[in-house]
């Protein structure tokens, strides 16, 4: 693996979908990927927590892999709860960029251009969801691990 980007944010994989949650702090982040974790896992779609707080994304020679520095990995904040410990998975390829933001800043019908975003060299899929919304986000996003599941894509 190449020298990795340490970034802000969260990252779970659903199915085999590893996706990155960024935001500002307090956007719900951790929200976000602790309900997509349960209601994955609630239709039997495996689900993990890769990192809170902190990822790291690497190249590799299959793509982009998604990982928790090792003293955060297993562990997620709990906004009014606190850290807590959470089954992990070490790595997870990168397939979904999400961008926490507010509603006014997110288009109803984004153009293409919008809808990816290239990091280390590799084209990745973003999407904008709102900030503090971790219900809908995580419907959102169960949604498309399970149409990738379906399509093998």
């Amino acid at each position: 693996m190449s020298e990795g980007l340490n970034v802000h944010g969260s990252a779970v994989l659903v199915g085999r979908m590893g996706i990155l949650v960024r935001g500002p702090a307090r956007s719900g982040k951790s929200a976000l990927c602790l309900s997509a974790i349960r209601r994955a896992a609630s239709l039997g779609l495996e689900s993990w927590l890769v990192g809170d707080d902190r990822v790291v994304i690497e190249a590799t020679s299959t793509g982009l892999v998604l990982s928790a520095p090792d003293v955060l990995r297993g562990l997620i904040e709990i906004s009014g709860v606190g850290i807590v410990p959470e089954p992990a998975t070490p790595a997870a390829p990168l397939s979904l960029v999400v961008d926490l933001c507010e509603l006014d800043a997110i288009d109803r019908m984004p153009e293409a251009s919008d809808e990816e975003e290239t990091i280390l060299g590799a084209v990745i899929r973003r999407v904008r969801l709102p900030a503090r919304s971790a219900a809908f986000g995580a419907d959102v996003l169960v949604s498309l691990a399970l149409a990738d599941a379906r399509t093998g894509g």
